[in-house]
């Protein structure tokens, strides 16, 4: 890159780095809610939500590649115009193709890293979240060890804990059991304490009531001096889970297993999944160019270019919805995957198209009318 190139490159650099920052910032805030419940409810502390939201990263940075290519585009030009850099250029005989020269270049750097985010960090993260919250979840010992809650480990067991004693002892336990619906299990202990001496987590209660509530309005007491509740059920119960498409790499998108794939609709979701971790980096580069090609055909005005960055934000918006639609369709019609290439790769071949008439815009340039001599 020549001296003006490597200028219009540095413009480029500053308004990138603000806007990721800004993006990442409110988008994984709004992520990160979604892992709240999970942490919270499963007892566990600030190291795990932390463990998890960065996982969470690689999803936010797909999202926000892109919108910070967009923005700093968008940005950086419109200085330059306002500030009559690019007019100065372009009276010199600089051509517009020879000016966007650094836009593309920041572009394809930019899809780079977003290809690399996509096909890798983001399957790779999205498979450790999953595996990771299912070991959270079958962390019976966390789960339960909280006193004065009233804990749901599933649905319809309600498990309450007055106090655990600094021996590691609950007592004033009570261990509701409705699941079975027609009738209703409620066990009331002084005391009790977690083990898993038999291999599997078990519920020791000493001194209590069991409760049966059974259909027909009949309650019938059983007293006990040691009762233990078998917790087996709710450990790694989702060890042996299907990994998710979001979860796979592209590899294995593409061209499914029949063996996994029982349908002809998941075998579309599985299809668009892949060809969008091959096609969302094309964004990074059509975006910026999209943006370029709005600013550089406006004509110049001393009120700024208000109008045309409006123009390039919903001509990028627009790319982008016509990316998710051409996904959806895919889903259903899965031998139509190229649209999916063809909506980045038209706006790309669009906004080159613009940027190459090299007439530029007659008010652009145009000297000011001189008054005939008297």
């Amino acid at each position: 890159m020549n001296t003006l190139e490597s200028y219009i490159f540095r413009q480029l650099l500053g308004p990138f780095g603000f806007f990721t920052l800004v993006f990442t910032g409110v988008i994984w805030l709004t992520q990160s809610l979604r892992v709240v419940d999970t942490v919270v409810n499963n007892g566990q502390g600030a190291r795990v939500f932390l463990e998890f939201t960065g996982l969470l990263l690689p999803l936010v940075m797909s999202i926000v590649l892109q919108l910070a290519a967009l923005a700093a585009t968008l940005y950086a030009v419109h200085r330059l115009l306002s500030e009559s850099e690019l007019v100065a250029a372009f009276a010199s005989g600089v051509s517009k193709l020879r000016a966007v020269r650094p836009i593309a270049i920041f572009g394809a750097l930019v899809a780079a890293a977003l290809a690399f985010n996509t096909i890798y960090l983001m399957p790779t993260a999205a498979q450790t979240m999953k595996d990771r919250v299912a070991e959270v979840r079958g962390d019976v010992a966390a789960g339960l060890i909280r006193d004065g809650r009233f804990l749901h480990p599933a649905k319809g067991l309600t498990v309450y804990i007055r106090e655990i004693a600094s021996d590691g002892r609950m007592l004033g336990i009570m261990v509701q059991d409705a699941r079975e619906g027609n009738s209703s299990v409620t066990y009331t202990a002084k005391q009790g304490f977690l083990t898993t001496a038999s291999g599997t987590p078990t519920l020791a209660m000493f001194d209590g009531v069991a409760q049966r509530f059974e259909e027909g309005r009949r309650l019938s007491l059983l007293r006990f001096e040691t009762f233990t509740y078998d917790l087996a059920e709710f450990v790694n119960q989702e060890n042996n889970r299907n990994r998710k498409p979001s979860e796979r790499y592209f590899w294995e998108l593409v061209n499914p297993d029949p063996e996994l794939v029982v349908s002809e609709r998941r075998r579309g979701k599985w299809i668009a999944e892949g060809h969008e971790q091959l096609s969302s980096p094309l964004y990074a580069l059509a975006l910026p160019l999209v943006a370029a090609a709005a600013l550089f055909s406006a004509r110049f005005s001393r009120r700024g270019f208000g109008g045309r960055i409006a123009v390039g934000l919903l001509l990028g918006a627009g790319l982008r919805v016509l990316g998710i639609v051409a996904k959806s369709v895919t889903t259903s019609a899965p031998f139509l995957w190229p649209v999916m290439y063809l909506v980045p790769i038209g706006g790309i071949a669009v906004a080159l198209y613009v940027l190459s008439r090299n007439r530029l815009p007659s008010p652009l340039l145009r000297r000011p009318a001189t008054s005939p001599a008297r």
